[in-house]
């Protein structure tokens, strides 16, 4: 075994991802031999964070880069699409929960077919047999890292952007009755007419995920080839059962009322380093200096129709009349083979970005952090995805959501709880309602409210502490080196 080799085994969806590129940054700048195996799409972020760790601490080593077998997951089914109509993959709703369930949880739970699944174990296998790591810091829904893990007896410690609702087990049952079901939409806390309706989605979405055929077939073939019957809906009970550690970039001040286990160590918002935005990238900090700023950023994976840009520019512009001083910074993703000159951009987009209100960008040349913390920055606009949801709370200011699919709802009702944000889609979800956006704007940025949701943003962040969640999470991982390596840790 190297004392100072690290594995990290990630998805190379971005959204899952960061969390461990940004822990490994920190095990790189402490000298530590940092390995990555994932998927072929991670390969150039692992190049960047290379780059960006020689230029932002002068390290000398670099992270090796390990591709994985196979399709990423987002791929590995022509099923999961969640990428061609972001804004309608699924609706809200009771009856739209049983549908989701029905045709689109499988696919998302179960993306691999056997063999792909154990090419992409034996990848892992073969990756921790070379390298003898001292550790592997692994994402917990990437089951095939766990069962390489566990086959191996090879010491692992979690690391998730997700959080208490996907991998605790809440006393009292309290998932059943207490918390909305992923994907609802239903809100928090539930209304007592909600409890039933939530109780059954509950069970049927374990019934299902246990039991639809993509699911059985895995299982049979996992056991065929010798390895355990764990199910993407036993991720919970098995790291409660060995008691893994498991890193959460959440904070109790982050979180509704929840309970987290012992062996469950919040971090706090694990996000890339970057330096101040006037060195990363100095006309763009030119540019934001001019006016306050909205950041309006839907995440790596959502696209827009024309249709949809026009709806968004309509209730951008209710903000911009109401203050004429704000400008938007927006990060419009084109298609893919594309570029934003090929790009459709309705009329009204077109005019603000003539009258210099709306600057749009391809893709956002530095860390959203790195624009979040720039002063300049007074709401930002997401999908809900974790990692976009704590960044905005570390940098102390309010959000604006547009969740489109399952947990990014959970986060839209997350900063509603904690009055720093708004659900900007209630009653449209997942798709978009100009006045209905335009409204959440102007309570955010023009209202009354708009002092307190500042207020209550910047006393979040400051609970959080000056030490970044990726510190304390790679401080956690050195720590256990240090202790006895455990029979639970080595199941």
């Amino acid at each position: 075994m190297a004392p100072s080799t690290i594995l990290l085994l990630t998805l190379s969806e971005l959204g899952q991802a960061t969390v461990s590129l940004a822990v490994a940054h920190e095990f790189l700048i402490r000298s530590y031999d940092v390995h990555i195996g994932s998927f072929a799409p991670l390969e150039p972020v692992v190049s960047k964070l290379n780059g960006r760790a020689a230029s932002l601490s002068s390290v000398t080593n670099r992270a090796t880069f390990h591709p994985l077998t196979g399709p990423p997951m987002i791929e590995a089914n022509p099923r999961f699409n969640i990428c061609t109509d972001s804004f309608h993959v699924h609706n809200v709703g009771f009856r739209a929960a049983l549908n989701t369930q029905k045709h689109i949880l499988p696919v998302v739970a179960t993306p691999w077919d056997g063999p792909q699944y154990m090419a992409i174990y034996q990848d892992c296998a073969t990756l921790i047999r070379t390298l003898q790591p001292a550790i592997v810091v692994l994402d917990p829904i990437f089951l095939q890292a766990i069962d390489a893990c566990r086959m191996l007896e090879q010491r692992y410690v979690a690391l998730s952007p997700n959080t208490f609702k996907e991998l605790t087990i809440q006393p009292r049952l309290a998932s059943l009755w207490k918390y909305p079901i992923v994907g609802s939409g239903y809100t928090y806390p539930l209304p007592w007419y909600l409890i039933l309706p939530n109780v059954y989605l509950v069970l049927r979405m374990l019934w299902i995920l246990m039991g639809n055929p993509r699911a059985r077939e895995l299982t049979a073939y996992r056991t065929a080839k010798g390895l355990p019957s764990a199910t993407s809906a036993q991720i919970s009970q098995q790291l409660n059962k060995d008691k893994t550690v498991v890193l959460l970039p959440a904070r109790q001040e982050t979180e509704i009322p929840c309970y987290f286990p012992d062996n469950f160590i919040l971090c706090g918002p694990i996000l890339r380093p970057c330096a101040p935005i006037a060195e990363e990238d100095p006309e763009l900090a030119s540019w934001l200096e001019r006016r306050p700023t909205v950041l309006v950023n839907l995440g790596s994976h959502v696209t827009y129709t024309i249709d949809v840009l026009k709806e968004l520019m309509e209730g951008f512009r209710m903000l911009l009349d109401k203050r004429p001083d704000i400008q938007i910074l927006w990060k419009i993703k084109p298609s893919s083979g594309t570029t934003l000159e090929d790009t459709a951009l309705p009329d009204n987009l077109r005019t603000a970005v003539a009258e210099g209100q709306v600057r749009v960008e391809p893709w956002l040349a530095v860390e959203p952090i790195c624009i979040l913390t720039s002063g300049h920055v007074e709401c930002m606009v997401h999908h809900g995805g974790s990692n976009s949801y704590h960044e905005v709370i570390r940098a102390g200011v309010p959000q604006v959501i547009l969740p489109v699919w399952f947990d990014t709802y959970d986060f839209a009702l997350r900063a509603e709880w904690l009055g720093i944000g708004i659900w900007a889609s209630r009653k449209t979800a997942p798709g978009v309602n100009a006045p209905e956006l335009g409204q959440a704007l102007i309570r955010v940025l023009a209202s009354a409210r708009s002092e307190s949701m500042r207020h209550r943003a910047k006393s979040i962040a400051t609970k959080l502490g000056p030490k970044d969640g990726r510190v304390i999470a790679c401080e956690k991982i050195i720590s256990l080196l240090t202790e006895p390596c455990n029979t639970n840790m080595r199941r």
